[in-house]
């Protein structure tokens, strides 16, 4: 197989929604390693991040559920999937902007302004007398490349957008 015809295919749009899945599952299947594993608790801004990409998964699954019965949704489904990226991106560029000072967050998104209740397995209720408080918004916690986690989303949900609205009809 070409590199030309390995592009075809992944451009395709059988290979769109499988290709919004992977981006957006790698995504918050990230977060939550960095949140779960490493220990860096997301601020008020990342949730909302979370969010669209949740709305992502669940939109490329109903195209696939969809195409998979012989509905023919997937025009309308695929916009769908990039105006969930965009969301995404969006959110995520603002909070680029809030993290260098350039916009300004929400009032939630102040230092320790909300309590998130962290859940421990051999205490399930004491988040009740232990809140935790999240980092500001305005905190990057880890860079990359001189990207934030916030930087990094708003690259690829942009690249993403890009990728599934562009795809086509094969």
């Amino acid at each position: 197989m070409t590199l030309t015809t390995l592009y075809s295919r992944l451009k395709s749009s059988q290979a769109a929604p499988w290709f919004a899945l992977a981006l957006s599952g790698g995504l918050l299947g990230g977060a939550w390693i960095f949140q779960y594993g490493f220990g860096y608790l997301p601020c008020t801004m990342c949730y909302w991040q979370r969010h669209a990409h949740k709305a992502v998964l669940g939109l490329a699954a109903l195209w696939l559920v969809l195409r998979a019965v012989g509905i023919e949704a997937a025009e309308m489904l695929r916009w769908a999937v990039a105006l969930a990226l965009l969301v995404s991106f969006g959110l995520a560029a603002w909070h680029v902007g809030v993290e260098y000072g350039v916009l300004e967050g929400p009032k939630s998104c102040a230092a320790g302004s909300t309590f998130i209740p962290e859940v421990d397995p051999d205490n399930p209720l004491g988040f009740l007398s232990e809140p935790v408080r999240p980092p500001a918004c305005s905190e990057a916690v880890w860079h990359f490349l001189g990207l934030s986690m916030a930087g990094w989303n708003a690259a690829v949900s942009l690249i993403g957008a890009v990728w599934v609205a562009t795809s086509r009809k094969s």
